[in-house]
């Protein structure tokens, strides 16, 4: 791979909290990558409802749905400051042609789509409490949890609620009913969600193998 041509290529970029990266239907110019941060991306519906589809955090990218199409089909709002790398699309075309390089992006495309698409079957058949585990699993694999077994991002509960397909009144409700049954803990004036017993929430949809 030609680690001189990609220094020479990147452009980098920095991003605030809640600030905007790409707004779905803006033209397509090349594909951005995470060096630092979190990211989530989501699209808009006809009632104007976002889903949250991805998670994305360091050397991950934003925009492979995207790539291909003449406009991008999804959003990216930074959830924490963060740093981008941006190719121009005939830049990165020409990365592509390192056979290391497209072996990586081809792996990472597949694996990406597979869980979306499975994502997307599964919370169509299941209910709120199901839904609501499934999001909060979903958070810890993309993200992570810390030694306090803490999930190691902030999201609203407008934006759990996004990844889960309903409403925000049925996530704070169920979110509480969670709380009462010690399967998590919420810390730090809700800001923090602790989770207290991750094998109890894996069984509440264990029956989708949404992460197999």
């Amino acid at each position: 791979m030609n680690h001189r041509l990609i220094e020479t290529k990147k452009q980098q970029s920095y991003y605030l909290q809640d600030q905007y990266i790409i707004h779905e239907g803006s033209p397509i110019l090349g594909v951005f990558f995470v060096q630092q941060g979190k990211i989530k991306i989501f699209s808009t519906g006809l009632n104007g409802t976002p889903q949250i589809v991805r998670l994305v955090k360091a050397g991950e990218s934003l925009c492979f749905r995207g790539y291909g199409r003449t406009n991008y089909c999804s959003s990216s709002v930074a959830l924490e400051d963060s740093r981008i790398c941006f190719f121009e699309t005939e830049d990165f075309m020409q990365m592509c042609n390192s056979s290391q390089l497209s072996k990586y992006l081809i792996s990472y495309l597949g694996n990406e789509l597979e869980i979306a698409d499975k994502r997307l079957k599964y919370l169509m058949q299941m209910n709120v409490r199901e839904k609501t585990a499934e999001a909060l699993l979903f958070m810890k694999k993309s993200f992570g949890i810390n030694r306090m077994k803490e999930l190691d991002v902030y999201m609203s509960r407008k934006d759990i609620a996004a990844i889960a397909g309903t409403s925000e009144e049925l996530i704070i409700r169920q979110l509480s009913e969670f709380e009462k049954e010690k399967l998590i803990e919420r810390r730090n004036h809700g800001r923090i969600i602790g989770l207290l017993d991750e094998k109890r929430l894996n069984q509440l949809i264990s029956k989708y193998s949404a992460f197999s």
